[in-house]
């Protein structure tokens, strides 16, 4: 699938939260609470009133305990009129990307004039899942059967006996980790994906900690520069993203010096959200406001979930192909390249080697909000086009269940 845009869709503007690991920062903020925070600041950043918006596409990878319609809750918390179309979208990974792409889709064809795209995550506040039925035979249990509960609220329940016997033989599932990074139909997680990719490509441990090495490196920098300034919203008092410190990372590179996918060289998932204002370039003008980009094309692919890491190359490949076919720009010179895990940062150094990759750092670095992660990356680019001059940027990432995304811009003003 790709759309090569005939006529101008821009973005408006683009902002982000900080970003903050488990149990980290932002345990304060569901993913709701941030998606308010990030829709809000991106519309107030465009110019334009709430009211203006016509539609409202939020990614989200867990969206369980949230309650009902998260998109439409984030939204109107951040001001937007209820009357506004909302959606909630889940592509696992490219779930913002899918977002964004559904938001120019809606401009070009005229059911809406303007849309606010994104996504938004909070690992911390994801729930646990209690199975409705016993995995196990214990003394008063069958496997198979229903747990015994009774209703304690119009939305609770409780066990009704043996509670400590039924949490045993149910068990607790991570959604984040079932519903993010679990390949059902395989009974695989992307990390063995991962490593089996690493293998095929020849990449060692060596090569993929200097890689991710170098991720840390430039995401600290920018921080401490304040390079993500211009981006990030504050989330109550929390104005940065959380870095790992450089002592744990000197340590978990110790103990696992031949691991390629550990802790330091890949990416965890994360608290965060972003997104942006798209718009018409005939509607912009009408509003008064002065756009920052405009959007050339997009592409997805799809194939075998053991393929997903290499599908943000095939991405690009297609939409950069696509792009001359058309007539239209395609010599970037910056690309945002999600690092899922670092075992990806040797493909697109070979790949894209007339650009520059992740300027300020990459998901290695900075951290993985599943829902968030496609406009997080788009937001970064971004800004680091403005800083650095950049005419024309490149977005890409894989999503598990073996699929990838690319978006590609040009910097206006």
């Amino acid at each position: 699938m790709h759309n090569v845009l005939g006529h101008d869709i821009v973005v408006l503007s683009a902002a982000r939260t900080p970003i903050g690991r488990f149990a980290g920062q932002l345990s304060a903020f569901d993913a709701v609470e941030l998606g308010s925070l990030a829709i809000g600041t991106a519309v107030s950043k465009a110019g334009i009133g709430p009211d203006a918006v016509d539609t409202v596409n939020m990614g989200i990878v867990v969206s369980a305990g949230l309650g009902l319609a998260p998109a439409k809750e984030a939204a109107v918390r951040a001001g937007i009129p209820p009357t506004a179309h909302a959606r909630a979208v889940e592509t696992v990974c490219g779930s913002a990307m899918d977002a964004i792409g559904w938001a120019v889709e809606s401009l070009s064809v005229g059911t809406a004039q303007v849309a606010v795209a994104g996504g938004m995550e909070s690992r911390t506040s994801a729930p646990y899942l209690v199975g409705p039925t016993f995995r196990r035979n214990s003394q008063h249990y069958r496997r198979g059967d229903r747990i015994s509960v009774a209703r304690a609220g119009a939305y609770r329940f409780q066990f009704d006996d043996c509670a400590e016997e039924q949490l045993r033989c149910t068990g607790l599932v991570d959604a984040t980790t079932y519903d993010g990074l679990f390949w059902r139909e395989e009974r695989k997680f992307m990390r063995q994906y991962a490593l089996a990719f690493a293998a095929r490509q020849g990449y060692t441990a060596e090569l993929i900690n200097r890689c991710a090495a170098e991720s840390h490196r430039k995401a600290r920098r920018a921080t401490e520069q304040g390079l993500f300034e211009d981006e990030i919203v504050a989330a109550g008092s929390v104005e940065k993203d959380e870095l790992v410190p450089e002592e744990r990372l000197e340590r978990e590179l110790a103990e696992n010096p031949e691991d390629l996918a550990s802790a330091y060289n890949s990416s965890t998932p994360a608290d965060a959200a972003a997104c942006l204002v798209l718009t018409t370039a005939r509607r912009a003008k009408e509003l008064g406001a002065r756009p920052v980009a405009r959007v050339l094309g997009y592409a997805r692919v799809d194939g075998p979930a053991a393929d997903y890491l290499s599908a943000p190359v095939r991405a690009a490949e297609k939409l950069i192909g696509e792009l001359r076919a058309a007539g239209r720009p395609a010599e970037f010179t910056v690309v945002e390249a999600n690092e899922a895990f670092g075992i990806q940062i040797p493909l697109f150094e070979q790949t894209f080697t007339e650009m520059d990759i992740n300027v300020h750092g990459g998901a290695v670095a900075l951290g993985h909000p599943l829902g968030a992660a496609g406009a997080r990356l788009l937001t970064t680019l971004l800004y680091a086009m403005r800083r650095y001059e950049h005419r024309l940027g490149l977005v890409t990432i894989c999503y598990g269940g073996g699929g990838g995304y690319a978006a590609a811009v040009e910097r206006l003003g």
